[in-house]
C-alpha cells in the first residue's frame, strides 16, 4: 500500500512539473499562474469619461502680441487623473496646445474697442507610451482664452499692503518687480525671495528653498528665477517641469501685484499669461485603459 501511495504522489509531481513545462512553452516563458493573473488584469479594463476635468499648467509664458499665432504651448498635468483609484494620466505627463489668436493691447484698440486678446486651440495630452488623450475647454470648446481674470495674480492683496509699509520688505518688492519684468535674472536676490515667500505664505517656493520634494529633486531656487528670465522650464520635463512652474508662477503673480502697486493701477490693458498660470480642461471622449 505504502509503495503504491509513493508511486501515485510521484506521477503526480511528475505531471504538474510536465504541465509547468508545456505552459511555459505555449505562453512565451511565464509560469501557469503568471499567465492567469496577466489575463486577469488585462481583462480589468477602465473607462476615463468624455467630460474628466484636467488641471494643466504653463510651462511657458505667452502674452496678447508678444507670442505668435500658430506657435505651440507647452502645459503640464498638475495631478495625477484617477479612474478607480489607478493612475491613468500622471502628474507631468505632457499637454499641447497652439496659439491661436494674439492681439495686443493700444491705446488706438482701446478706442475703437479692440481689446487685447490671447487665446488657444486646445489639442491633446501625450501619454508615456505615446497614446494622446484629447483635451478641450469649457462646455467642450477647441478655444480656450485667456483674460484679465484667469491670469490674474492670486496673492492676497492684504499682505503685499503689510510688507509695503515695511521699508526693507518694500525694497526687496520692488526690485523683484522690476526685475521680472525686464527679464533680469534674480538669482542674486535669492535670500529675499526666500524671506518675501515665507511672509505672504507661497508654499512651492518655500518647499524648493528649504526642502526639495523627492519628486523633484533637481528643481533648486536658482533654476526657478533663471526661468522667469529666460520664460521656459530650462529643459526639464515631466514633475520637475510642473513642480519648477508652480514657483514661478508664485513669484511671479508677486512680481505682477506689486508693478500693479508701483504703477498705481490694479490691471493692464494687455493680457499676460506667466509660467505657472492655471488651466482648467475636460477630456473630449471617452478613453478606454487596460483591457483587449
Amino acid at each position: 500500500m505504502k509503495k503504491y501511495l509513493a508511486a501515485l504522489a510521484g506521477l503526480v509531481v511528475l505531471g504538474g512539473f510536465g504541465y509547468v513545462v508545456y505552459s511555459m512553452r505555449s505562453n512565451q516563458g511565464k509560469l501557469p499562474w503568471e499567465s492567469a493573473g496577466a489575463k486577469i488584469l488585462n481583462a480589468q479594463a477602465m473607462t476615463l469619461p468624455k467630460g474628466t476635468p484636467i488641471e494643466l499648467i504653463l510651462l511657458e509664458g505667452i502674452d496678447a502680441g508678444g507670442t505668435k499665432e500658430g506657435e505651440t504651448v507647452d502645459m503640464g498635468v498638475l495631478k495625477d487623473v484617477k479612474v478607480g483609484g489607478r493612475v491613468v494620466i500622471p502628474m507631468g505627463a505632457k499637454a499641447i496646445g497652439e496659439v491661436s489668436k494674439s492681439r495686443g493691447a493700444s491705446l488706438l484698440g482701446a478706442m475703437s474697442n479692440r481689446p487685447a486678446r490671447l487665446s488657444m486651440r486646445l489639442t491633446h495630452i501625450v501619454l508615456a507610451d505615446g497614446r494622446e488623450i484629447k483635451i478641450a475647454g469649457q462646455d467642450q470648446s477647441a478655444e480656450y482664452s485667456f483674460t484679465q481674470e484667469n491670469t490674474a495674480d492670486r496673492i492676497d492683496a492684504a499682505k503685499i499692503d503689510n510688507l509695503w509699509n515695511d521699508n526693507g520688505a518694500r525694497n526687496a518688492l520692488t526690485e523683484i518687480a522690476k526685475g521680472a519684468f525686464t527679464g533680469k535674472s534674480l538669482e542674486t536676490q535669492q535670500d529675499e525671495v526666500k524671506l518675501l515667500a515665507d511672509r505672504l505664505g507661497l508654499e512651492k517656493t518655500k518647499e524648493l528653498s528649504s526642502n526639495p520634494s523627492s519628486g523633484a529633486k533637481d528643481v533648486t531656487l536658482d533654476k526657478v528665477l533663471a526661468a522667469m528670465a529666460d520664460n521656459d522650464t530650462g529643459g526639464l520635463e515631466g514633475v520637475q517641469a510642473v513642480v519648477l512652474a508652480q514657483a514661478v508662477g508664485e513669484i511671479s503673480d508677486l512680481a505682477s501685484s506689486v508693478d500693479h502697486k508701483l504703477r498705481g493701477v490694479f490691471k493692464g490693458r494687455t493680457i499676460r499669461a506667466t509660467i505657472g498660470t492655471p488651466v482648467m480642461v475636460w477630456t473630449s471622449k471617452a478613453e478606454k485603459f487596460g483591457g483587449k
